[in-house]
């Protein structure tokens, strides 16, 4: 999407709308924006504790820079999500009426494809490195702010299951076995990855 048509230039009550009434924005665009949210909620847990210190250290201002980046990818993966999806649409509805309009087709639904699958895989990947830094977050949050970062990574670990789920849908359409299988290898290490920081952030609350 433009900067003019961002996903988060809607409303709240606009996104939620066009989600349950129109193809676009999906499962992906709404799994990263959850994700984003919850890391907001890390993020401010982070900011909020820092801003209480007088001499804060430094591993929560690079904790809180490199939130700041993940926020703005997780960002744009939402956006892109419906860029992607929007084009395989188009690349599906080329005419094909002869020879050279089959194959003009036929390699756009290739390109929009390929990018539809990296699309939920780089933001389950962004969610994975948000889940991370959780982990870490939370030793640098107040107690009374925890419960927001608990909250945000789970939010992440949500969103990263939702997107990895629309990466089980592309397998499927994949015709190359090693393609399939690199995708699944990699789908299933940010799942493991994802579900040792959610169990590393249940274990502390658990102390």
């Amino acid at each position: 999407m433009t900067a003019s048509n961002s996903l988060w230039d809607m409303t709240l009550a606009g996104f939620r709308d066009a989600i349950e009434s129109r193809s676009t924005p999906g499962c992906g665009a709404a799994a990263a924006a959850s994700a984003g949210l919850g890391l907001a909620l890390v993020l401010k847990g982070l900011r909020i504790t820092r801003g209480k210190q007088d001499d804060a250290p430094d591993t929560m201002q690079r904790a809180i820079e490199r939130a700041d980046a993940l926020l703005t990818r997780l960002g744009d993966y939402a956006d892109e999500d419906v860029n992607a999806f929007e084009a395989y649409l188009a690349a599906v509805r080329l005419p094909h009426d002869d020879e050279v309009q089959g194959e003009r087709r036929e390699r756009a639904i290739a390109r929009a494809a390929e990018r539809a699958n990296a699309v939920p895989l780089g933001a389950a990947r962004a969610c994975r490195e948000g889940l991370a830094l959780s982990v870490e977050a939370l030793a640098l949050t107040d107690a009374n702010l925890q419960s927001d970062t608990r909250a945000g990574a789970l939010m992440l670990h949500s969103g990263l299951s939702a997107l990895l789920l629309g990466v089980d849908a592309n397998l499927a359409s994949l015709d190359d076995d090693d393609e399939r299988e690199a995708l699944a290898r990699a789908r299933d290490g940010l799942q493991d990855a994802a579900d040792r920081c959610r169990d590393d952030l249940l274990r502390q609350d658990a102390r």
